[in-house]
């Protein structure tokens, strides 16, 4: 595994549509440990994931004042149902308080997504195997626009890695799953690609099923 991959998010549409990626591949057991001040996108980027975990994103709100929600979600593809658990430890005094609400079997639990804001509350409490990701306001180097960076501050296991920052198929430039055109940079690589079908570059060996939209290595 490798650590510290990044990604610029345009807007509110790009953070989702990344986080609803990790969301389609977490299998249930992931722990996701979630940093970035306030206003940084936190709770969009938490909508986006129970997207990808089968929930209706409307259900998602910053849990402020309620410290643990836990969202059923329904089975998607070749997944069974997982739970998401949305923490917001903001207001925690002492991590000891989780342990009243259940804290261990909440962990234990192989279904449950555990997804944590503020994550610096409950150091060491979290267990291991943790992705820890951090949301900033950035300008993009590009073009100046603003919009907010992730960046993944612990090992990022290589299938969720590779599924999620691609090269684009037709000019390899880098990209990452929240791009409306992902896996290609845009509509002329698309267009491009396309014309490889048409010249039978290209064959399907089996029936195409939902998790393949995020293979970066299919063709």
């Amino acid at each position: 595994m490798t650590a510290g991959p990044t990604a610029f998010l345009r807007d509110a549409d790009e953070t989702e549509s990344f986080a609803k990626a990790l969301g389609i591949l977490c299998k249930g057991g992931e722990r996701f440990a979630l940093s970035g001040e306030m206003g940084a996108g936190k709770t969009t980027f938490v909508r986006g994931l129970a997207s990808g975990l089968g929930i209706e994103s409307h259900e998602i709100s910053s849990p402020t004042f309620t410290l643990i929600h836990e969202h059923e979600g329904r089975s998607e593809g070749a997944h069974s149902p997982r739970c998401l658990v949305h923490v917001d430890a903001y207001r925690l005094e002492d991590p000891s308080e989780l342990d009243e609400l259940g804290w261990s079997d909440i962990l234990q639990q192989r279904h449950n997504v555990v997804v944590v804001e503020w994550p610096q509350k409950i150091s060491g409490s979290f267990g291991e195997s943790v992705v820890e990701m951090e949301l900033f306001h950035v300008a993009s180097e590009s073009d100046g626009l603003a919009g907010r960076e992730i960046i993944f501050n612990s090992t990022l296991p290589d299938e969720l890695r590779r599924q999620l920052f691609t090269s684009c198929r037709t000019c390899q430039r880098e990209l990452h799953a929240g791009i409306s055109s992902f896996p290609f940079c845009g509509n002329t690589c698309r267009m491009a690609d396309l014309g490889n079908w048409f010249d039978g570059n290209y064959s399907v060996s089996r029936e195409i099923e939902e998790d393949d939209l995020y293979d970066s290595d299919l063709s």
